[in-house]
């Protein structure tokens, strides 16, 4: 009886410190570092899904990169869901990306500021189809020095107004 019961309790101890390896090697492993060689795109938020004419959309886009090589572009796309023809409502650019110093896993901002069918200083024109509300959604890769590029980020649905 001593013997099963010497056993059962082994068999318990085995058990027991199996779970706390497990659960050290996954409480490490969450621990490690975040930054990859391919840039990182985070949607931090967005300033509206509905736009008016005349009114801002402002995008805020969290970074990383492991070797803080960023400067290199963005590129973004607007695509219509409604007008999916029209050369104005679906359009995509390569935008430069500001210079400055690189340190290894960098983690930043970029703000990109767009206007509904107005020029503005400061910011990116977009429009939509014209005289009907244009359902859109936005795509953003970032690309760093070396060559790597970010997975696509893509944004909610945003309505512009006309």
């Amino acid at each position: 009886m001593n013997e099963l019961y010497l056993k059962m309790n082994m068999r318990n101890m085995t058990t027991k410190i199996l779970m706390i390896f497990c659960l050290a090697a996954v409480l490490m492993s969450c621990s490690k570092n975040k930054y990859t060689t391919k840039p990182q795109l985070f949607l931090k938020s967005v300033s509206s899904t509905v736009v008016a004419k005349g009114q801002p959309l402002t995008f805020n886009i969290e970074f990383t990169d492991k070797e803080g090589d960023v400067q290199d572009s963005m590129w973004i796309q607007k695509v219509s869901k409604v007008c999916p023809n029209s050369p104005l409502a679906n359009w995509s650019q390569n935008f430069q990306v500001p210079n400055f110093p690189a340190t290894k896993d960098l983690k930043g901002n970029f703000e990109i500021n767009f206007i509904n069918n107005v020029l503005s200083s400061g910011y990116y024109y977009i429009t939509g189809c014209g005289n009907a509300p244009d359902t859109c959604y936005f795509r953003f890769v970032l690309t760093d020095l070396a060559g790597h590029s970010s997975d696509t980020l893509v944004s909610p649905n945003i309505v512009l107004l006309p």
